[in-house]
Order: structure tokens, then sequence, then C-alpha cells
């Protein structure tokens, strides 16, 4: 390799990283980040967070014959919670 394919590669790399960082400017303007949907409290979402009897929906877990309880997706986490046995 010479000292001129060396300086064309180096100044090559030098401006494709100055029009990146210079870019960073133009695309923030031109397409900005959305906003955070703000969250909307209803008066039944406040009683629940205030009252504690308020009963929760038991999270998944995994019966003794291996079949899925509370959980409507198709893939199954490997490390579940075994169902606890009814009272």
């Amino acid at each position: 390799m010479t000292r001129s394919q060396w300086a064309i590669g180096l100044a090559t790399i030098v401006l494709t990283i100055i029009a990146g960082v210079m870019s960073f400017e133009y695309v923030n303007k031109r397409f900005p980040p959305k906003p955070a949907p703000a969250e909307r409290t209803t008066a039944q979402d406040a009683k629940d967070q205030t009252d504690p009897s308020a009963a929760k929906p038991p999270g998944a877990c995994v019966e003794r014959d291996g079949s899925w309880r509370n959980w409507s997706w198709p893939n199954v986490p490997m490390l579940s919670p075994k169902c606890e046995s009814a009272k």
C-alpha cells in the first residue's frame, strides 16, 4: 500500500465520520421522536390502586400435567412457576 492510497483511504473514513456526525442534527429536526403517550386514569383504576383488597388476576403457572394456566401466548417460558394446589 502506497502513501497516496493510505491517504485516500484515511480521507474517506474521516469524511464518512464527519458526514455521519453532521447528519444527526438534520435527522433529529426532520424526524423528531414521538412523545410518550400520556396515561389516563379512570375512576376504576384509581379505586383498584387504593383498594388493597381488589383481586388481581393470578399469574401464569404450569399444572402437574404440563399444561398452562393463565397464559394466552404460544411461547412458553422455560423457568415457570408451578401452580399452587387449590385449598
